[in-house]
């Protein structure tokens, strides 16, 4: 009897280890399984956001390009067209110089044309800033505030303490920054309420810090699942486009801020 009780011990012993080895694989198998789906969901989400950011390049890329069009349509054409009608208003002679009625409508219509004049140049600068082009994004930062402080619409200081990194940006991150920073200022005038904005820029661990605040009514708190604004929307966008990150910091009636980190390298 012994023999036998020993067999069916060794038995019971070999059936447990290969249960226990069964079980074992079984669950290797599933981890296994479940890792290499995990992995694909993670790479199938990868490549949906890469193919994103592309649509998203290429959408903004085409705006900017449109834009550039529209500005140097404007300024070339309607421009050029509006000051040779000035130029023959102020040739043009009448059979009597003294007339006070013609020279008061030589003198109004002068005053109309230089303010379309200007307004289409400052039209075609918002469009495509040549200033950006040419002489980087912190002369484009300057004259664009320049021009907002001189319409007594708000007054803008700007603290910039990163000129040598502003100069080195590459044009579709230095676009994307003037743009953000366009839109702030334009939410600012439209929306705020506030009198003054600020503008830090600055450097540090390898990134590009920005700063913008002003001292309006502040955002309204927006339910989670609301749909944002257009102008926020844009901001979001141009930001993700350019792989930098933003956190806005202030609500109601505190005024607004929002800091924005561009990594340089």
């Amino acid at each position: 009897m012994q023999p036998t009780q020993d067999n069916i011990v060794i038995l019971v012993v070999l059936g447990m280890a290969t249960t226990f080895l069964l079980v074992t694989s079984f669950i290797l198998f599933s981890i296994r399984n479940q890792n290499k789906l995990l992995k694909q969901r993670q790479d199938f989400q990868e490549a949906q956001i890469k193919h994103q950011k592309e649509l998203l390049h290429a959408v903004i890329e085409s705006q900017e390009a449109e834009r550039k069009r529209i500005g140097q349509d404007l300024h070339d054409d309607v421009g050029t067209t509006i000051s040779g009608l000035r130029l023959l208003i102020e040739m043009f002679k009448p059979a009597d110089e003294n007339d006070s009625a013609y020279n008061e409508f030589k003198r109004s219509t002068k005053t109309i044309i230089d303010k379309i004049v200007k307004d289409v140049r400052n039209i075609s600068h918002n469009l495509s800033p040549t200033t950006l082009r040419y002489y980087g994004l912190a002369a484009a930062i300057t004259e664009h505030c320049t021009i907002i402080n001189q319409s007594g619409k708000l007054e803008i200081v700007i603290e910039n303490e990163a000129e040598e990194a502003l100069a080195k940006l590459d044009m579709p991150a230095a676009t994307a920054i003037y743009r953000v920073l366009e839109e702030l200022i334009n939410n600012t005038i439209k929306h705020s309420g506030a009198s003054k904005a600020q503008i830090d820029i600055k450097t540090f661990a390898n990134n590009l810090a920005i700063k913008y605040m002003d001292n309006g009514k502040g955002l309204t708190t927006v339910p989670a699942g609301a749909k944002k604004g257009m102008g926020m929307q844009n901001i979001e966008s141009r930001l993700l486009n350019i792989n930098a990150k933003f956190d806005i910091a202030a609500y109601d009636s505190k005024g607004f801020a929002i800091d924005i980190n561009y990594p340089l390298v």
